[in-house]
Order: structure tokens, then sequence, then C-alpha cells
């Protein structure tokens, strides 16, 4: 395209009028110019600025406009603004001298397995296929990250159950499916404690971190999950838990059916739409945006009106990394925007960097939150 071309694009944009074929012709030119000549860095960069001073800012609040709630044909735009500039800004800042020359990756598919018997099997190195026999159970791994439990002999129950442990690092996630069909996804620095097959009057599970679970529906054997202070009980349903000891909460999410809540404090009942809050004695009930709880599992971070020390707890244990204020107290700030966590870490850091709040600074495996 010719320099003209590209300004006339840039400034549909910048207005919201591009339509979505000169959408896409915009987002492949802008993967292409890392070595074009047509516009130089500096310029990019000032047209990068020019959008970003466009983009609404709220005060004292400050918010990330990445991500709103548009018709569908909208919405569909606005994602495709997020992935044009966030990779740009990448590339520009690949000529800068500050740059760091090493990328953190985001994470992936990584889980550890341990067997009734203690042996431990890497699930990241182990090829796929059977990878292992317990009692009845055959278990394979799928070539895009799944674990499953499949039952030879229902009928025998002969040989005793023995519980395995799937854990996943930080920077790992892991798909399971459980021998009754039960599938549960286990995001970063999460372990899930499971029976190799269930048998009896309950189908019971330990989960430590976060887990989001589609339950197979059984209605003489009630499905229940237990996490450090809390135990949820289900017949078949969809759910999110989140209980990461150093969140200092345990939330339920429930997307479908419903689920019975119970810690030493109290008991309720959760309908879709709703999530329980377990802080200290107190177990809250409220209505939720269902889809920022899963985000995780359907790959991104989306954050409404969040703390900046919650977003990096999330992003130290996708990426693997460490995190550091340059001040205490951590900024108070709020933000809200939705961003893919396939991206690398500096494209993530960029992007929150778009509102003009806030600084940081990679160096190695860890990353410096400079204000």
């Amino acid at each position: 395209m010719k320099k003209e071309e590209i300004r006339a694009l840039i400034k549909k944009y910048t207005e919201g009028n591009a339509t979505a074929e000169e959408a896409e012709l915009l987002e492949s030119w802008y993967l292409q110019q890392e070595s074009s000549e047509l516009i130089s860095a500096e310029d990019l960069k000032a047209d990068l600025k020019a959008i970003g001073d466009r983009l609404p800012l709220h005060q004292p609040v400050v918010k990330i406009p990445l991500y709103k709630r548009f018709s569908k044909t909208k919405f569909a735009a606005a994602a495709v603004l997020l992935v044009v500039f966030s990779v740009g800004l990448f590339f520009y800042n690949k000529s800068d001298e500050n740059t760091v020359a090493m990328e953190i990756l985001p994470g992936g598919n990584k889980a550890l397995l341990t067997l009734g018997d203690g042996q431990k099997i890497s699930l990241n190195d182990a090829a796929d296929g059977n990878i292992a026999d317990q009692a009845n159970v055959s278990i394979t791994k799928t070539a895009d990250g799944q674990l499953i439990y499949t039952v030879v002999n229902a009928e025998d129950n002969s040989l005793p159950a023995s519980y395995n442990t799937v854990e996943t690092p930080k920077g790992g996630q892991f798909n399971i499916v459980l021998p009754d069909g039960t599938k549960v996804w286990l995001n970063a620095a999460s372990s899930l404690r499971f029976p190799t097959y269930f048998a009896g009057k309950q189908r019971k599970v330990e989960l430590s971190g976060e887990g989001y679970f589609e339950v197979s529906r059984n209605k003489e054997a009630p499905f229940i999950v237990k996490t450090d202070h809390q135990e949820v009980e289900v017949l078949g349903t969809k759910f999110n838990i989140n209980s990461y000891k150093d969140e200092g909460v345990t939330k339920t999410t429930l997307l479908e059916g419903r689920v019975r809540v119970s810690s030493a404090f109290a008991v309720h009942t959760l309908r879709p739409g709703q999530q329980s809050l377990l802080k200290g004695t107190t177990l809250a009930v409220a209505d939720v945006d269902t889809e920022i709880a899963v985000a995780w599992k359907n790959g991104q971070f989306m954050f409404n009106d969040e703390h900046l020390e919650v977003i990096m707890r999330q992003i130290s244990r996708w990426y693997d990394v460490e995190v550091a204020f340059a001040h205490k107290p951590a900024p108070t700030k709020l933000f809200w925007g939705t961003i893919s966590r396939f991206e690398n870490v500096s494209q993530v850091l960029e992007i929150l960097e778009m509102t003009k709040s806030v600084k940081f600074k990679i160096e190695g495996r860890r990353i410096i939150v400079l204000n």
C-alpha cells in the first residue's frame, strides 16, 4: 500500500469508520512492518499515541479501553483493533534500545501426573496415547492437552480404586476427563486429586488453585469438589472454582445447573449467573458476569475494575515470572479490559501501559511495577 493509503486507513480506524475488509487489510499490513520503510517507526509510534489519546480514560478509576460490549459487528472490529495495535506496538519496540532481549512466552499444556503407587509422569514429555493402566482404568494422553480416564470393565470392582493427582506448574494448564465423563480444566499452579474410578454414593475430588468443571450428570451419586475451606456439591452442571491461597478468598461461579456451596459457617445454593465468595468466616453470594470467571479457560485475561495486584498475580502464574512492586503500598488503580493469554508477556505489559498510568520493567524473569 502507498503511504497515503496507509494514513487514510489509520485515520478511519481512529474515527471508527473502517469496514471489516479495511480492518483485515490494515492488520495484514501491520504484521509485515518490521522491515518496512513506508512509514518510520517514529511516525508509527506517533500514530499509536494519537489513537491512545482518543480512547476514553476515566478518573479516578483508570481503565483499559480495550473491550466494550458492542453489537457483534462492532465487537469484531474492536477485537481486530486490539490485535492490530498490540502486535504493531510490539514490532515498533523491537527496535528500541531498551527492549529486553529475552521474550517471556505464555504458558501451555504442562502438568505432572502422580499415580496411586507414587510413580510420576511428566505430561508435557510423555508421548501421546496410552501412558498407564491402573486397576480397571486406562489412562490416555491426547495431542491437544487432554488426559482421559476410561473404565475398561465397569462391572469389575474387585480392585480398589487408587488416587491420582494432576498438578500444573506456573505457566501450565491441562484438561482431564475423569472416569465418569466429567471434564475438568486446570489453570496454572493448580492440582486435582481424584480416584481412578468412582464407586459408592458420591464422586469426590480435591482441588487446589483454579479449575473449571463440566460435571457428568448422575442423580445417584452427587459430585463433590473439596477445597481448603469449602465443599461444592452438584448433580450435573458447569462451574468454576478459584481457590488460590494467595488470593485470600475462594470464588465459586455457576454457569449452568445448580450447586450447593458449604463452609464451616454457612451453606448457599447458587443459581446460574451467581458467584459465592468465601472470605474468612463470611460466605456471600452475588450476581456476576460469568464470562470473566472463565476467561482463563477461553484463553483470555478479562478484567472488570480489577486491582493491579490481582492482575499481576494472574500474570505471574501464567507466565511463570516473579513480580515485584517498586513502591509500597501497591497502586490502587482499577483496570478494565480483555487481553489474549497467548501474547508474550511484553505485549501484555505494553497494553497495560497504554493507560499511561503504570510502567513496568523486565529483568530476566522478573517484572517490576514501577509506579
